[in-house]
Protein backbone atom coordinates (compact mmCIF):
# COMPACT_ATOMS: atom_id res chain seq x y z
CA UNK A 1 0.00 0.00 0.00
CA UNK A 2 1.35 3.41 -0.72
CA UNK A 3 2.46 6.17 1.85
CA UNK A 4 1.20 9.39 0.93
CA UNK A 5 3.74 11.35 0.05
CA UNK A 6 5.56 14.95 -1.40
CA UNK A 7 4.80 15.77 -4.58
CA UNK A 8 7.21 14.75 -7.54
CA UNK A 9 9.58 17.08 -9.66
CA UNK A 10 7.39 19.32 -12.22
CA UNK A 11 7.22 17.11 -15.39
CA UNK A 12 7.92 20.58 -17.34
CA UNK A 13 11.20 20.46 -15.05
CA UNK A 14 11.96 17.51 -16.70
CA UNK A 15 11.33 18.09 -20.35
CA UNK A 16 8.57 15.84 -19.97
CA UNK A 17 4.68 16.25 -21.57
CA UNK A 18 2.66 18.38 -19.39
CA UNK A 19 -0.61 17.08 -19.11
CA UNK A 20 -3.16 19.47 -18.00
CA UNK A 21 -4.88 19.38 -14.62
CA UNK A 22 -8.85 18.10 -14.23
CA UNK A 23 -11.03 20.65 -13.35
CA UNK A 24 -11.68 19.42 -10.07
CA UNK A 25 -7.66 19.52 -9.59
CA UNK A 26 -7.48 22.92 -10.84
CA UNK A 27 -9.96 23.92 -8.42
CA UNK A 28 -9.32 22.27 -4.88
CA UNK A 29 -5.81 21.64 -4.21
CA UNK A 30 -4.39 19.05 -2.17
CA UNK A 31 -3.49 20.52 1.56
CA UNK A 32 -0.07 21.43 2.15
CA UNK A 33 0.57 19.47 5.13
CA UNK A 34 0.93 15.67 4.85
CA UNK A 35 -1.67 13.50 6.96
CA UNK A 36 1.07 10.85 8.53
CA UNK A 37 -1.43 9.46 10.51
CA UNK A 38 -3.70 7.93 7.74
CA UNK A 39 -0.29 6.36 6.67
CA UNK A 40 0.50 4.74 10.43
CA UNK A 41 -3.29 3.75 10.41
CA UNK A 42 -2.66 2.16 7.23
CA UNK A 43 0.19 0.27 8.11
CA UNK A 44 -0.74 -0.83 11.27
CA UNK A 45 -4.04 -2.25 10.12
CA UNK A 46 -2.10 -4.32 7.70
CA UNK A 47 0.49 -5.78 10.12
CA UNK A 48 -2.63 -6.53 12.41
CA UNK A 49 -3.02 -9.15 9.55
CA UNK A 50 -0.45 -11.50 11.02
CA UNK A 51 -1.63 -12.08 14.41
CA UNK A 52 -5.36 -12.25 12.59
CA UNK A 53 -4.98 -14.43 9.83
CA UNK A 54 -2.11 -17.08 11.78
CA UNK A 55 -5.48 -17.17 14.78
CA UNK A 56 -7.58 -18.06 11.70
CA UNK A 57 -5.61 -21.60 11.86
CA UNK A 58 -7.07 -21.53 16.04
CA UNK A 59 -10.31 -20.30 15.99
CA UNK A 60 -13.32 -22.18 16.52
CA UNK A 61 -16.00 -20.26 14.65
CA UNK A 62 -14.88 -20.47 10.89
CA UNK A 63 -12.93 -22.97 8.25
CA UNK A 64 -10.07 -22.03 6.67
CA UNK A 65 -7.61 -23.76 4.64
CA UNK A 66 -5.43 -25.29 7.15
CA UNK A 67 -6.63 -26.06 10.73
CA UNK A 68 -5.19 -26.84 14.11
CA UNK A 69 -6.22 -30.49 15.96
CA UNK A 70 -7.74 -28.05 19.04
CA UNK A 71 -9.80 -24.79 18.40
CA UNK A 72 -10.66 -21.93 20.38
CA UNK A 73 -14.03 -19.90 21.21
CA UNK A 74 -12.10 -17.36 22.87
CA UNK A 75 -10.15 -16.76 19.94
CA UNK A 76 -13.04 -16.69 17.95
CA UNK A 77 -14.32 -13.64 20.32
CA UNK A 78 -11.23 -11.64 19.98
CA UNK A 79 -11.53 -12.13 16.09
CA UNK A 80 -15.27 -11.50 15.44
CA UNK A 81 -14.50 -8.13 17.50
CA UNK A 82 -11.74 -7.24 15.41
CA UNK A 83 -13.39 -7.92 12.16
CA UNK A 84 -16.39 -5.08 13.43
CA UNK A 85 -13.58 -2.12 12.91
CA UNK A 86 -10.68 -3.56 10.71
CA UNK A 87 -11.86 -3.81 7.14
CA UNK A 88 -14.15 -0.88 7.52
CA UNK A 89 -11.04 1.24 8.57
CA UNK A 90 -8.95 0.11 5.84
CA UNK A 91 -11.82 1.52 3.12
CA UNK A 92 -12.29 4.30 5.04
CA UNK A 93 -8.82 4.97 4.88
CA UNK A 94 -8.95 4.63 1.00
CA UNK A 95 -11.70 6.64 0.11
CA UNK A 96 -9.77 9.37 1.89
CA UNK A 97 -6.43 8.83 -0.04
CA UNK A 98 -8.59 9.43 -3.07
CA UNK A 99 -9.80 12.64 -1.90
CA UNK A 100 -6.56 14.20 -2.17
CA UNK A 101 -5.78 11.95 -5.77
CA UNK A 102 -8.09 12.93 -7.54
CA UNK A 103 -6.74 16.87 -6.20
CA UNK A 104 -3.72 15.95 -8.79
CA UNK A 105 -5.11 13.28 -11.29
CA UNK A 106 -7.54 13.67 -13.77
CA UNK A 107 -10.20 11.24 -13.27
CA UNK A 108 -8.61 9.09 -16.47
CA UNK A 109 -5.35 9.33 -14.52
CA UNK A 110 -6.40 8.22 -11.81
CA UNK A 111 -8.43 5.27 -13.43
CA UNK A 112 -4.97 4.30 -15.42
CA UNK A 113 -3.32 4.01 -12.46
CA UNK A 114 -5.96 2.25 -10.37
CA UNK A 115 -5.55 -0.08 -13.13
CA UNK A 116 -1.99 -0.48 -12.94
CA UNK A 117 -1.78 -0.79 -8.92
CA UNK A 118 -5.12 -3.23 -8.58
CA UNK A 119 -5.80 -5.12 -11.72
CA UNK A 120 -2.66 -6.19 -12.10
CA UNK A 121 -1.71 -7.46 -9.06
CA UNK A 122 -5.05 -8.98 -8.39
CA UNK A 123 -4.79 -10.61 -11.59
CA UNK A 124 -1.29 -12.33 -10.88
CA UNK A 125 -1.83 -12.87 -7.28
CA UNK A 126 -4.79 -14.73 -8.79
CA UNK A 127 -3.35 -17.46 -10.78
CA UNK A 128 -0.28 -17.28 -9.21
CA UNK A 129 -0.55 -16.79 -5.10
CA UNK A 130 -3.83 -18.05 -4.68
CA UNK A 131 -3.58 -21.72 -6.25
CA UNK A 132 -1.03 -22.86 -3.15
CA UNK A 133 -3.41 -21.67 -0.51
CA UNK A 134 -6.52 -23.52 -2.28
CA UNK A 135 -4.48 -26.25 -3.15
CA UNK A 136 -3.53 -26.67 0.67
CA UNK A 137 -7.22 -25.85 1.77
CA UNK A 138 -8.26 -28.95 -1.05
CA UNK A 139 -5.85 -31.26 1.13
CA UNK A 140 -6.66 -30.44 4.33
CA UNK A 141 -10.41 -30.00 4.36
CA UNK A 142 -11.34 -32.58 1.14
CA UNK A 143 -8.57 -34.74 0.91
CA UNK A 144 -7.45 -33.70 -2.24
CA UNK A 145 -4.58 -36.06 -3.65
CA UNK A 146 -3.34 -34.84 -6.40
CA UNK A 147 0.30 -32.49 -6.66
CA UNK A 148 0.17 -29.23 -6.87
CA UNK A 149 1.45 -29.68 -10.50
CA UNK A 150 -1.26 -31.58 -11.29
CA UNK A 151 -3.79 -29.39 -9.69
CA UNK A 152 -2.42 -26.19 -11.80
CA UNK A 153 -2.29 -28.24 -14.88
CA UNK A 154 -5.35 -30.44 -14.76
CA UNK A 155 -7.18 -27.16 -14.11
CA UNK A 156 -8.61 -28.33 -10.64
CA UNK A 157 -7.49 -24.69 -9.07
CA UNK A 158 -10.25 -23.15 -11.53
CA UNK A 159 -13.33 -25.25 -10.59
CA UNK A 160 -16.12 -23.79 -8.25
CA UNK A 161 -16.15 -25.91 -5.01
CA UNK A 162 -17.39 -22.94 -2.53
CA UNK A 163 -18.83 -23.78 0.41
CA UNK A 164 -19.58 -22.68 4.20
CA UNK A 165 -18.53 -19.11 2.54
CA UNK A 166 -15.27 -20.09 1.35
CA UNK A 167 -12.96 -21.49 -0.65
CA UNK A 168 -11.10 -23.56 1.53
CA UNK A 169 -12.25 -27.30 0.08
CA UNK A 170 -9.82 -26.79 -3.33
CA UNK A 171 -10.83 -24.87 -6.57
CA UNK A 172 -11.37 -21.13 -7.40
CA UNK A 173 -10.96 -18.78 -5.10
CA UNK A 174 -10.02 -14.80 -4.36
CA UNK A 175 -8.47 -15.84 -1.49
CA UNK A 176 -7.54 -12.52 0.71
CA UNK A 177 -7.45 -11.03 -3.37
CA UNK A 178 -11.27 -9.62 -2.75
CA UNK A 179 -10.15 -6.87 -1.31
CA UNK A 180 -8.16 -5.51 -3.85
CA UNK A 181 -10.71 -6.46 -6.52
CA UNK A 182 -13.10 -4.50 -4.30
CA UNK A 183 -11.32 -1.67 -3.96
CA UNK A 184 -11.03 -1.61 -8.03
CA UNK A 185 -14.27 -1.87 -8.40
CA UNK A 186 -15.67 0.78 -6.35
CA UNK A 187 -13.13 2.93 -7.81
CA UNK A 188 -15.01 2.26 -10.93
CA UNK A 189 -17.98 3.37 -9.65
CA UNK A 190 -17.18 6.16 -7.47
CA UNK A 191 -14.98 7.86 -9.74
CA UNK A 192 -17.52 10.66 -11.46
CA UNK A 193 -19.46 11.04 -7.69
CA UNK A 194 -15.62 11.72 -6.23
CA UNK A 195 -14.01 14.05 -9.49
CA UNK A 196 -17.55 15.99 -9.08
CA UNK A 197 -16.70 16.23 -5.62
CA UNK A 198 -13.46 18.12 -6.20
CA UNK A 199 -15.26 20.43 -8.52
CA UNK A 200 -16.17 24.32 -6.68
CA UNK A 201 -20.10 23.24 -6.59
CA UNK A 202 -19.29 19.73 -5.90
CA UNK A 203 -16.78 20.22 -2.87
CA UNK A 204 -19.40 22.70 -1.48
CA UNK A 205 -21.91 20.32 -0.63
CA UNK A 206 -19.09 17.37 0.17
CA UNK A 207 -17.55 20.19 2.99
CA UNK A 208 -21.49 20.37 4.14
CA UNK A 209 -21.68 16.60 4.38
CA UNK A 210 -18.60 16.50 6.30
CA UNK A 211 -18.79 19.02 8.39
CA UNK A 212 -22.79 16.98 9.32
CA UNK A 213 -20.41 13.90 9.56
CA UNK A 214 -18.08 15.86 12.06
CA UNK A 215 -20.69 16.51 14.98
CA UNK A 216 -21.22 14.09 17.34
CA UNK A 217 -24.83 13.39 16.34
CA UNK A 218 -23.74 13.00 12.57
CA UNK A 219 -22.00 9.95 13.60
CA UNK A 220 -25.45 7.75 14.03
CA UNK A 221 -26.10 9.46 10.10
CA UNK A 222 -22.93 7.60 9.21
CA UNK A 223 -24.20 4.12 11.38
CA UNK A 224 -27.30 4.37 9.15
CA UNK A 225 -25.25 4.80 5.72
CA UNK A 226 -23.67 2.00 6.58
CA UNK A 227 -27.12 0.22 7.74
CA UNK A 228 -28.53 1.00 4.32
CA UNK A 229 -25.33 -0.30 2.37
CA UNK A 230 -24.98 -3.28 4.13
CA UNK A 231 -29.18 -3.97 3.35
CA UNK A 232 -28.46 -3.39 -0.52
CA UNK A 233 -28.53 -7.22 -1.90
CA UNK A 234 -25.27 -8.04 -3.45
CA UNK A 235 -24.82 -10.98 -5.37
CA UNK A 236 -21.23 -11.19 -5.83
CA UNK A 237 -21.10 -11.40 -2.10
CA UNK A 238 -18.48 -8.67 -1.42
CA UNK A 239 -20.83 -6.25 0.31
CA UNK A 240 -19.97 -4.07 -2.66
CA UNK A 241 -22.45 -1.89 -1.12
CA UNK A 242 -21.34 -1.64 2.19
CA UNK A 243 -17.73 -1.55 1.62
CA UNK A 244 -18.70 1.58 -1.17
CA UNK A 245 -20.59 3.51 1.50
CA UNK A 246 -17.14 3.34 4.04
CA UNK A 247 -15.14 4.68 0.92
CA UNK A 248 -17.19 7.40 -0.06
CA UNK A 249 -17.46 8.23 4.09
CA UNK A 250 -13.60 8.18 4.03
CA UNK A 251 -13.74 10.39 0.84
CA UNK A 252 -16.03 13.05 2.68
CA UNK A 253 -14.48 13.12 6.26
CA UNK A 254 -11.20 14.71 4.11
CA UNK A 255 -12.87 17.72 2.73
CA UNK A 256 -12.69 19.56 5.28
CA UNK A 257 -11.25 20.37 9.20
CA UNK A 258 -14.15 19.78 11.13
CA UNK A 259 -14.14 15.63 11.75
CA UNK A 260 -10.69 15.32 12.02
CA UNK A 261 -10.47 18.23 14.40
CA UNK A 262 -13.94 16.21 15.91
CA UNK A 263 -12.33 12.71 15.87
CA UNK A 264 -9.00 14.22 17.95
CA UNK A 265 -11.67 16.44 20.41
CA UNK A 266 -13.77 13.05 21.20
CA UNK A 267 -11.83 10.24 20.69
CA UNK A 268 -11.78 8.51 24.19
CA UNK A 269 -15.50 8.58 24.25
CA UNK A 270 -15.85 7.88 20.74
CA UNK A 271 -13.51 4.80 20.99
CA UNK A 272 -14.52 3.37 24.33
CA UNK A 273 -18.22 3.11 23.42
CA UNK A 274 -17.89 1.77 20.12
CA UNK A 275 -15.48 -1.03 21.67
CA UNK A 276 -18.01 -1.29 23.97
CA UNK A 277 -20.73 -1.91 21.17
CA UNK A 278 -18.64 -4.04 19.00
CA UNK A 279 -18.47 -6.41 22.52
CA UNK A 280 -21.99 -5.95 22.70
CA UNK A 281 -22.48 -6.85 19.14
CA UNK A 282 -20.24 -9.74 19.19
CA UNK A 283 -21.89 -11.55 22.78
CA UNK A 284 -25.16 -11.11 21.70
CA UNK A 285 -24.45 -13.12 18.31
CA UNK A 286 -26.19 -15.83 19.51
CA UNK A 287 -29.65 -13.86 20.44
CA UNK A 288 -29.26 -12.13 17.17
CA UNK A 289 -28.69 -15.34 15.04
CA UNK A 290 -32.03 -16.39 17.04
CA UNK A 291 -34.70 -13.56 15.90
CA UNK A 292 -36.71 -13.17 13.15
CA UNK A 293 -35.08 -12.24 9.48
CA UNK A 294 -35.48 -8.13 9.20
CA UNK A 295 -37.32 -8.10 12.65
CA UNK A 296 -37.28 -4.42 14.75
CA UNK A 297 -35.07 -6.11 17.66
CA UNK A 298 -32.90 -7.96 14.74
CA UNK A 299 -32.64 -4.81 13.14
CA UNK A 300 -31.27 -2.81 16.31
CA UNK A 301 -28.72 -4.77 16.67
CA UNK A 302 -27.55 -4.40 13.09
CA UNK A 303 -27.35 -0.42 13.64
CA UNK A 304 -25.49 -1.04 16.99
CA UNK A 305 -23.72 -3.39 15.43
CA UNK A 306 -22.77 -0.33 12.30
CA UNK A 307 -22.93 2.49 15.10
CA UNK A 308 -19.81 0.40 16.74
CA UNK A 309 -17.86 0.13 13.68
CA UNK A 310 -18.12 4.04 13.23
CA UNK A 311 -17.01 5.01 16.76
CA UNK A 312 -14.40 2.76 16.54
CA UNK A 313 -13.05 4.22 13.23
CA UNK A 314 -13.65 8.03 14.59
CA UNK A 315 -11.15 6.80 17.48
CA UNK A 316 -8.97 5.52 16.07
CA UNK A 317 -8.41 8.41 13.56
CA UNK A 318 -8.55 10.66 16.68
CA UNK A 319 -6.00 8.99 18.24
CA UNK A 320 -3.61 8.86 15.18
CA UNK A 321 -4.27 12.12 14.65
CA UNK A 322 -3.20 12.59 18.47
CA UNK A 323 -0.28 10.56 18.74
CA UNK A 324 0.91 9.18 14.97
CA UNK A 325 1.07 12.57 12.96
CA UNK A 326 4.75 12.13 12.20
CA UNK A 327 7.27 10.75 9.97
CA UNK A 328 9.99 8.27 10.17
CA UNK A 329 12.48 5.77 8.83
CA UNK A 330 10.16 3.03 10.30
CA UNK A 331 6.79 5.10 8.21
CA UNK A 332 8.82 5.41 5.20
CA UNK A 333 9.73 1.84 4.63
CA UNK A 334 6.91 -0.12 6.05
CA UNK A 335 4.44 2.50 3.79
CA UNK A 336 5.88 1.35 0.54
CA UNK A 337 6.04 -2.73 2.12
CA UNK A 338 2.44 -2.73 3.24
CA UNK A 339 0.69 -3.52 -0.01
CA UNK A 340 2.94 -5.95 -1.46
CA UNK A 341 2.82 -7.20 1.88
CA UNK A 342 -0.80 -7.49 2.09
CA UNK A 343 -0.34 -9.54 -1.49
CA UNK A 344 1.71 -11.52 -0.19
CA UNK A 345 0.98 -12.81 3.64
CA UNK A 346 -1.58 -15.05 3.68
CA UNK A 347 -0.21 -17.19 1.50
CA UNK A 348 3.21 -17.46 3.26
CA UNK A 349 0.69 -18.43 6.25
CA UNK A 350 -1.45 -21.07 4.64
CA UNK A 351 1.87 -23.28 3.92
CA UNK A 352 4.12 -22.58 6.84
CA UNK A 353 0.38 -23.19 9.08
CA UNK A 354 0.45 -26.48 7.13
CA UNK A 355 3.81 -27.72 8.83
CA UNK A 356 3.39 -26.43 12.00
CA UNK A 357 0.24 -27.41 12.67
CA UNK A 358 1.80 -31.37 12.64
CA UNK A 359 4.05 -30.29 15.16
CA UNK A 360 4.05 -31.88 18.70
CA UNK A 361 3.85 -28.15 20.59
CA UNK A 362 0.79 -26.79 22.19
CA UNK A 363 -1.15 -24.42 20.13
CA UNK A 364 0.00 -21.17 21.99
CA UNK A 365 3.46 -22.48 20.92
CA UNK A 366 2.45 -23.42 17.67
CA UNK A 367 0.67 -19.88 16.95
CA UNK A 368 3.60 -18.40 17.60
CA UNK A 369 5.96 -20.06 15.96
CA UNK A 370 3.64 -19.72 12.98
CA UNK A 371 3.29 -15.90 13.56
CA UNK A 372 7.17 -14.99 13.62
CA UNK A 373 7.87 -17.42 10.56
CA UNK A 374 5.09 -16.09 8.64
CA UNK A 375 6.43 -12.46 9.24
CA UNK A 376 9.83 -13.33 8.50
CA UNK A 377 9.02 -14.93 5.32
CA UNK A 378 6.87 -12.21 4.29
CA UNK A 379 9.23 -9.49 4.18
CA UNK A 380 12.09 -11.74 2.82
CA UNK A 381 10.05 -12.06 -0.16
CA UNK A 382 9.08 -8.43 -0.16
CA UNK A 383 12.89 -7.57 0.17
CA UNK A 384 13.11 -9.12 -3.01
CA UNK A 385 9.76 -7.75 -4.63
CA UNK A 386 11.59 -4.38 -3.94
CA UNK A 387 14.73 -4.63 -5.61
CA UNK A 388 13.46 -5.43 -9.51
CA UNK A 389 11.32 -3.57 -12.03
CA UNK A 390 9.33 -6.38 -12.59
CA UNK A 391 8.38 -7.46 -9.53
CA UNK A 392 7.83 -4.10 -8.46
CA UNK A 393 5.18 -3.82 -11.47
CA UNK A 394 3.24 -7.24 -10.78
CA UNK A 395 3.08 -6.34 -6.92
CA UNK A 396 1.50 -3.17 -7.71
CA UNK A 397 4.63 -0.74 -6.60
CA UNK A 398 5.60 2.01 -8.15
CA UNK A 399 9.13 2.21 -10.53
CA UNK A 400 12.64 2.54 -8.64
CA UNK A 401 13.20 5.74 -10.90
CA UNK A 402 9.49 7.21 -9.30
CA UNK A 403 10.44 6.70 -5.79
CA UNK A 404 13.84 8.06 -6.03
CA UNK A 405 11.98 11.40 -7.51
CA UNK A 406 9.47 11.16 -4.79
CA UNK A 407 11.94 11.12 -2.50
CA UNK A 408 14.27 14.19 -3.80
CA UNK A 409 11.20 15.92 -3.52
CA UNK A 410 10.30 14.71 -0.41
CA UNK A 411 13.15 17.07 1.22
CA UNK A 412 11.85 20.59 -0.31
CA UNK A 413 8.09 19.77 0.97
CA UNK A 414 5.22 17.39 1.75
CA UNK A 415 1.70 16.84 0.30
CA UNK A 416 -0.78 14.46 0.55
CA UNK A 417 -0.72 12.61 -2.71
CA UNK A 418 -1.09 9.26 -3.06
CA UNK A 419 -4.35 7.34 -3.36
CA UNK A 420 -4.39 4.25 -0.69
CA UNK A 421 -4.97 0.37 -1.48
CA UNK A 422 -5.91 -2.02 0.81
CA UNK A 423 -5.70 -1.29 3.06
CA UNK A 424 -4.69 -3.37 3.43
CA UNK A 425 -4.44 -1.80 4.96
CA UNK A 426 -5.08 -2.75 6.02
CA UNK A 427 -4.12 -3.88 5.68
CA UNK A 428 -6.00 -3.80 6.89
CA UNK A 429 -6.44 -6.25 7.13
CA UNK A 430 -6.55 -5.70 6.25
CA UNK A 431 -6.92 -8.96 5.32
CA UNK A 432 -8.91 -10.96 5.34
CA UNK A 433 -9.93 -13.97 3.02
CA UNK A 434 -11.95 -13.23 0.17
CA UNK A 435 -15.67 -12.29 0.76
CA UNK A 436 -16.57 -13.23 -2.66
CA UNK A 437 -16.23 -16.94 -1.25
CA UNK A 438 -16.27 -16.86 2.70
CA UNK A 439 -18.57 -13.49 3.42
CA UNK A 440 -20.78 -15.29 6.29
CA UNK A 441 -23.81 -13.36 6.34
CA UNK A 442 -24.75 -10.71 9.59
CA UNK A 443 -28.00 -10.22 8.81
CA UNK A 444 -29.51 -13.12 7.19
CA UNK A 445 -31.22 -10.94 4.69
CA UNK A 446 -28.38 -8.36 4.14
CA UNK A 447 -25.18 -9.86 5.93
CA UNK A 448 -24.66 -7.14 8.67
CA UNK A 449 -23.97 -7.88 12.19
CA UNK A 450 -22.94 -11.43 11.92
CA UNK A 451 -19.43 -10.22 10.40
CA UNK A 452 -17.53 -13.33 10.93
CA UNK A 453 -13.73 -13.67 10.22
CA UNK A 454 -14.83 -15.49 7.34
CA UNK A 455 -15.06 -12.71 5.22
CA UNK A 456 -11.43 -11.40 6.16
Amino acid sequence: MKTLEAPRPSPAATGRKVEAPSPAAATLGAPAARLHYIDWLRVLAVLLLFPFHTLRVFNADDPFYVKAAHVSMPVSYLLNFISVWHMPLLFVLAGASTYFALGKRSSRQYLGERRTRLLVPFVFGLFVLIPPQTWYGGRFNSGYTGSFWHYLVSGDFLKWNIKDGGDYYGGFGLGHLWFIWALFLIALVTVPLLAWGRTERGGALMRRFSRRLAHPAGWALAALLLFIGDAIHDPTGLRLCYYLVLFVLGYAIVCGPEFMDNALRYRLPALTVGVGLAVLSVATYGLYDSLPNASPRQIGFTLIHMLATWLVIVGLLGFGKRYLDHTSPALSYLGEASYPVYIIHQTVIVIAAWFIVGLAASEPLQWFTLLVVSVAVTFALYEVVRRFAPTRFLFGMKPLKSQAAGRVAGRAGASLSTPATPSVASPSTATHSSAAVRSTPAVRSSGAVRSSTAGK
